[in-house]
């Protein structure tokens, strides 16, 4: 694979990378060039919202799953806030799409994929602190410009919870949740794992 890029970053409170990227990727027996623009941007508004980012790229992509030269974007956010002292909440959210050209169309969206996640800790005392995550996945697809037989849409959540005490300086006990689900035919999430665990943490020093 041969690549050639060239790049301009500047740093201060604020970071921003933009490049511009030319390489080739092989998919089954056909080998792509590709050319996208890649950026990144972060910066920290304030000390309640500490950081913000953007990144991702836009120009050239490929089908892998049909193996076929295509175009599409990729935007990757997040940001992290704490609304008070002991509260820290980060957020995340990432869309992914490809575009391809069959015998009827030009530029049809083969498939849009996104991420949806949230985390919160909240920290009461230096040993007591609890922590949530929920994350979404889901994808739809264009089912007719597929090469082979795929859902129409797939779909996946993941929560859990934990609760952390520290019983002395080298003890730590964990109590925690999860749940986990997977969209079905109706477009349901039905349950798929769940668990529930106590933990405990202990170093042992020689």
């Amino acid at each position: 694979m041969q690549r050639r890029s060239t790049g301009i970053t500047t740093r201060r409170i604020t970071t921003r990378t933009f490049r511009y990227n030319d390489d080739a990727v092989r998919s089954g027996a056909e080998t792509f060039a590709r050319r996208r623009f890649l950026y990144y941007v972060q910066f920290s508004p304030s000390r309640r919202i500490s950081e913000v980012a953007l990144n991702g790229s836009v120009g050239d992509e490929i089908d892998f799953a049909n193996s076929r030269a295509g175009t599409g974007s990729t935007i990757n956010m997040s940001a992290r806030v704490n609304p008070t002292n002991h509260l820290d909440v980060s957020i995340v959210q990432n869309l992914r799409w490809v575009n391809v050209d069959d015998a009827q169309r030009r530029d049809a969206r083969l498939f849009l994929a996104r991420v949806s996640r949230v985390r919160g800790t909240y920290t009461f005392t230096s040993r007591l602190f609890v922590r949530g995550i929920a994350q979404y996945v889901s994808t739809d697809r264009d089912r007719s410009l597929y090469t082979f037989d795929t859902a129409a849409k797939s779909a996946s959540f993941g929560g859990s919870a934990l609760l952390a005490y520290k019983l002395n300086w080298q003890s730590v006990m964990f109590v925690g949740y999860g749940d986990d689900r997977e969209s079905t035919s109706d477009e349901r999430l039905a349950p798929l794992d769940r668990q529930f665990f106590i933990k405990l943490s202990y170093a042992f020093q020689r």
